[in-house]
């Protein structure tokens, strides 16, 4: 995990000089709360007329966090285009031991809210899983039900201090099931982003 992490940021860092001030380009770290959404057939949501689903429930928030990069073009005075790239571990209490290790790359969109430095944050992106659980005991799946991959959606809100730092608070959850017809992921974050190109080219 250190290499990856190591590796991704030196990326980043190399491509300081090339990058001009609309830019934003540095590390970025969060503080994690995961989980997971399982099927629950105790209760029924209604989808409509005469029709229904099985409702779901989370299995219980752990703690854990997310190491990577992230880079920020802003295109307009309150409007930018920005990714993360960051590993990641996702697991619950319900599961114990069970963890799934994963990449992610989520490109989205920012936009400032009436010159108040708070922006609001909209995307999605691929995440690869890097390692997968087993899920022995109680919670059982076939090796074929486990996915390699999924598409996680991000929405947050972050408070940016420009040119020192962002603070990122929000939730990342799968669009798609990381275990077939049974489970997605979820995290719910606080984050700090550091602008180091910034930061450098002060000095």
């Amino acid at each position: 995990m250190k290499n990856l992490f190591f590796l991704i940021f030196s990326v980043f860092l190399f491509s300081i000089p090339s990058v001009g001030q609309q830019f934003e380009v540095g590390p970025m770290v969060n503080y994690d709360r995961t989980s997971f959404n399982v099927p629950d057939s105790s209760f029924i949501v209604i989808g409509g007329p005469g029709g229904g689903s099985e409702g779901s429930r989370t299995t219980g928030f752990e703690t854990n966090f997310s190491l990577g990069a992230y880079g920020t073009y802003y295109f307009h005075e309150h409007f930018g285009l920005a990714a993360e790239i960051y590993y990641t571990e996702t697991s619950a209490t319900e599961f114990q031991d069970n963890v799934f290790k994963s990449l992610n790359i989520i490109p989205y969109i920012t936009a400032e809210l009436w010159n108040t430095n708070i922006y609001l944050n909209l995307g999605g992106g691929f995440a690869y899983m890097l390692d997968t659980p087993e899920f022995e005991g109680d919670f059982s799946v076939t090796d074929e039900a486990i996915r390699t991959f999924d598409i996680p959606i991000k929405m947050a809100v972050n408070y940016r201090i420009t040119d020192i730092i962002t603070i990122d608070v929000g939730i990342h959850t799968s669009a798609t099931r990381v275990v077939k017809d049974e489970i997605t992921r979820v995290h719910h974050y606080l984050g700090i982003k550091v602008p180091l190109n910034r930061i450098l080219s002060k000095g």
